[in-house]
């Protein structure tokens, strides 16, 4: 066989993925049952919700949409709409909005479907109704199915109530919608939220090879905030490595990507927070969780701030500022409005208890914790909780050996100066926000 004059020129085929899992793969049945079961609102708007959902869905997945709703439909609907009552929220304007896609299913602007979807979804999970949310958020993306934004969404939720398989599934395509249509936020944000679910199941390999991803595509494209957010994933990472310096100096990185006004500096605080605690800085640590309670109003971020300030507490000697953050902590986890971080914020507040010499309510809060991270495989969070347990229990005797002098603490380069002006920087510039928001 002779050798061809030219090279062969193999046709150039476009890198596809495949499409993401819409549904849990545990769930039986139709689409959009998690609406019909949260217990959060009566069954009568649960029902209006779920029908609301599954007009979207049909009409997002239909390739003709001039006939696909009965003419009396949208007053129906309409009419159901009026006599819901949502007690801690009105949603009616954003119900109304599907009540034109029944009239006019042919002209409806996709973008607003979806905006109207993500706005409901928005509305969900801020009552902590997650697996609704995602219903929503699924809804918003079959609405506009080239917006990469939308899959990062789903993805993020998911991957927060512990769906794994399915939660990679919506990254992975969002990866690939994201890098199509050029939107570089959305792929660092797919980028940055791949790292967060390998963090969370304890793969901190993974989880720092993909922050690393989303830091070069954020500085080659000028995401100033993604850049920040990367550094502060990274120090995250690090500091549960224990690798102390190298997390510092991602969480300096980080202060000084964000920009003054960004909220991300809020979490930041939170995070620095808890490295304090960890090592043992512990009043150092409860200026800052003080701090944060001002600025996280949600009921499952407040649950983390109040266990943070119950560990740190416990850890300084507190014991009347432990003992409120115990009852304000326990009683957002009895009403489930801490799930699904139930286990971690159990966890501080073990730590806090143990600190405090209270074995017994720290064993409690610990078993509990273990319990949770279990069901939901996550794989840290079971260590600490087993080594928490461990801690707890008698320990036997061992022979009496010669005292020796009690050795240094390794922390003295965490006493430098410019160690505490980050703290202060960062303690400063959350008062300029809590002032500004006043």
């Amino acid at each position: 066989m002779t050798k061809p004059q030219t090279p062969r020129i193999r046709p150039r085929t476009e890198f596809r993925v495949p499409p993401p899992l819409v549904q849990r793969i545990d769930s039986l049945g139709f689409t959009g049952t998690d609406l019909l079961i949260d217990e959060a609102f009566g069954p009568t708007a649960a029902l209006v919700l779920w029908q609301c959902f599954r007009d979207v869905e049909l009409w997002g997945t239909a390739t003709a949409r001039g006939e696909l709703f009965h003419p009396e439909s949208a007053n129906v609907r309409e009419s159901q709409i009026e006599e819901i009552d949502l007690s801690d929220g009105d949603l009616k304007a954003e119900l109304m909005g599907f009540v034109e896609l029944l009239r006019r299913p042919e002209a409806t602007d996709p973008a607003r479907i979806a905006l109207l979807c993500s706005a409901v979804a928005a509305w969900l999970e801020g009552r902590s109704c997650l697996r609704s949310a995602v219903d929503f958020a699924v809804a918003a993306y079959l609405a506009d199915p080239d917006k990469a934004s939308l899959a990062v969404r789903v993805a993020r939720l998911t991957r927060v109530l512990a769906e794994y398989p399915r939660s990679i599934s919506w990254f992975d395509y969002s990866l690939y919608l994201a890098r199509r249509s050029n939107d570089w936020q959305a792929y660092s944000e797919a980028l940055a939220g791949l790292g967060n679910l390998y963090f969370q199941t304890g793969n901190f390999p993974r989880a720092r090879y993909f922050h690393r991803r989303c830091l070069k595509v954020a500085g080659r494209k000028r995401l100033q905030e993604m850049v920040g957010a990367a550094y502060h994933n990274l120090f995250t990472v690090e500091m549960e490595s224990g690798k102390v310096e190298l997390a510092q100096s991602f969480a300096e990185k980080a202060f000084e990507a964000y920009s003054p006004t960004s909220p991300c500096l809020v979490r930041l605080a939170r995070d620095l927070a808890h490295r304090w605690t960890v090592l043992g800085f512990f009043d150092r640590a409860l200026p800052l969780a003080l701090e944060m309670v001002n600025h996280f109003h949600r009921p499952v971020e407040r649950a983390q701030v109040w266990a943070g300030v119950g560990r740190a507490a416990g850890g300084a000697g507190a014991g009347a500022t432990f003992e409120d953050a115990w009852i304000e902590t326990w009683g957002l986890v009895k009403r489930g409005a801490a799930d699904p971080f139930a286990a971690d914020v159990l966890i501080d507040l073990a730590h806090g208890a143990a600190s405090l010499g209270d074995t017994r309510r720290a064993e409690h809060a610990a078993q509990k914790a273990l319990a949770i991270a279990m069901e939901r495989k996550e794989g840290h969070t079971i260590l600490v909780a087993e080594a928490l347990l461990d801690s707890l229990r008698p320990q036997p005797s061992k022979p009496s050996k010669p005292s020796q002098p009690s050795p240094q603490r390794h922390h003295t380069s965490e006493q430098r100066p410019e160690r505490q002006r980050l703290d202060q920087g960062i303690l400063r510039a959350l008062q300029a926000l809590r002032a500004a928001a006043a």
